[in-house]
């Protein structure tokens, strides 16, 4: 079953700006380590066990499923992780319901200090990459994946909430399923000119919404983007802000208390 949002996974063209970007806005980044597959990344943990993936590569891999994603966006919120107690049984779930999704295989990246951290995944493919996460268990201690500091100045405990939008709403009996069995509660933000449904699980939220209209911010979002997530919210201690995705290296984010 999933038990929460893993990690999100926001990609850069220049990591290192990517992390400077991130520290000026107050969070602790520290250096992940290196994939085998050409990738790279700088990691910002949170109190609630859930992180930030600043990724970037260092050579061009085409075949990488980020890869095309990044070149066609320049960068920002690209996908997301949630963990689960039992990726086997998840896996077969999402296939019966008609998501299609790579075989799982493990991963694994090499630590600063020599560590190499391994774990299972999928990557969901197709129509509902993006609009469904790929799902993570842990091979080594999941504790020697997440960043051990976990303190920001600008006061972060967790993921809020993780807003996507959607042309139909499909995804959401197949992620309360995966949640086992949680109900979904009607939203709607005149704001954005979208209503939809908001699922929660281990602290964290899940909003699928439709937009009502064109023009209207979720319709150009999905105009212009290939399916990647909207928005995100996090949870502070300290001042409720918004950002543009011009300040955050390409991500909609707000601190909500």
């Amino acid at each position: 079953m999933i038990t929460g949002i893993d990690h999100l996974v926001i990609a850069a063209h220049s990591l290192e700006r990517a992390i400077e970007r991130y520290r000026s806005l107050g969070f602790s980044v520290i250096e992940g380590g290196r994939h085998a597959h050409g990738s790279y990344n700088a990691l910002i943990g949170f109190a609630d066990g859930s992180y930030i993936e600043l990724l970037g590569f260092y050579e061009e891999v085409p075949t990488h499923p980020w890869w095309d994603l990044l070149q066609a966006r320049g960068g920002g919120l690209i996908d997301f992780c949630m963990a689960t107690d039992d990726i086997h049984a998840d896996q077969q779930a999402l296939l019966e319901a008609g998501v299609s999704t790579s075989d799982l295989y493990e991963g694994g990246r090499e630590r600063p200090d020599g560590y190499v951290v391994k774990w299972i995944n999928n990557k969901v493919e197709g129509e509902f990459q993006g609009r469904i996460p790929f799902i993570i268990e842990d091979v080594t201690p999941r504790e020697e994946r997440l960043p051990a500091e976990r303190a920001h100045a600008n006061g972060v405990t967790g993921i809020d909430c993780l807003t996507l939008a959607v042309d139909d709403l499909r995804p959401v009996p197949i992620m309360a399923g995966l949640m086992g069995g949680v109900s979904g509660q009607y939203v709607r933000y005149d704001k954005l000119r979208a209503s939809g449904t908001r699922l929660s699980v281990g602290g964290h939220t899940l909003e699928y919404l439709l937009p009502h209209d064109k023009p209207g911010p979720l319709a150009e979002h999905l105009a212009r983007n290939a399916p990647v997530p909207f928005a995100v919210s996090f949870k502070t201690t300290k001042v409720a802000q918004t950002f543009e995705p011009a300040a955050t290296a390409g991500l909609r984010m707000s601190f909500v208390r």
